[in-house]
């Protein structure tokens, strides 16, 4: 410290090897506040950061967990094994896990809800919102985040800024029109046209719809094409575009994309974006 009314610390997460904290409060007569929340994380016992647990009515099938994790735990020493899709080996750094999941944005941190549910033989790595978690083996329980929405939602309709119109050595004619931007899409992707600057890809859900985050994939056949890093905007007309700012709401936010053409990289909208167009 110290830490004043309207002015943010340089550096907010505070590391000690005590096991206590005191708090000294000084502030004038005529001026009254709501005081000071302070929460903490244990590095000591890194599957362990929560101080409440919750236990369902038939264990040991599950175990529930409504934990509360402070900002700053994507920078927290230790590892964290598997993904959203199949849940993290409980070894795991929980809240690095839960910003991992996308459950949480890292520089606010908050509530996150979890259970603890028989393990997996093998824990898949994934790069998700910023973190690579590794490759992990057989564990005797895994940590499961909940999360309000982790439907897919239907695209109704692609559009581009441009697209590419190849005509590869043999003389065949190849489209990268926008409507091969779907994810399932077998063989080549989307692409704009060569050169082009600020090209963007626009998907139209149909009506307004609460968006939750995305994953992108590259182009793997015969290319190696991917989108390192990306925008985010949206529109609820069509016409009128507002560029997504995240929890912090300063600046645009640039997302971390793919570093190669095979894997999908997820990122999650904290707080999410409700439109019914994304570019």
């Amino acid at each position: 410290g110290p830490y004043c009314r309207n002015s943010i610390p340089s550096a907010p997460l505070l590391v000690t090897n005590s096991s206590t904290v005191t708090i000294l409060f000084n502030s004038t007569s005529h001026r009254s506040g709501r005081g000071l929340l302070v929460s903490y994380a244990t590095s000591q016992h890194p599957g362990t950061h929560y101080t409440q647990e919750h236990v369902s009515p038939h264990p040991p099938v599950t175990m529930c967990f409504s934990v509360y994790c402070p900002a700053g735990c994507k920078d927290i020493h230790g590892d964290i094994w598997g993904n959203l899709r199949q849940g993290y080996r409980d070894t795991s750094v929980l809240c690095k896990a839960a910003v991992h999941a996308g459950v949480i944005a890292d520089e606010l941190g908050g509530q996150v809800t979890l259970s603890r549910e028989k393990g997996i033989t093998l824990y898949e790595s994934a790069f998700a919102n910023g973190l690579r978690s590794k490759r992990g083996s057989l564990s005797e329980k895994r940590l499961i985040f909940h999360k309000a929405c982790d439907d897919v939602l239907e695209v109704v309709a692609f559009n581009a800024s441009s697209w590419w119109h190849e005509v590869d050595v043999l003389g065949q004619d190849r489209d990268w029109v926008a409507k091969r931007a779907a994810l399932s899409t077998t063989g080549h992707s989307w692409a704009a046209e060569p050169g082009a600057e600020a090209a963007w890809l626009e998907l139209d859900l149909g009506t307004r719809r609460n968006v939750t985050g995305i994953i992108t994939k590259g182009s793997s056949e015969e290319h190696d094409y991917y989108v390192t890093s990306y925008h985010v905007s949206s529109s609820r007309d069509g016409k009128n575009w507002r560029p997504y700012r995240g929890s912090s709401g300063q600046e645009d936010k640039v997302f971390e994309g793919n570093a190669d053409s095979q894997g999908e990289v997820s990122n999650a909208f904290i707080p999410p974006i409700i439109a019914r167009y994304i570019r």
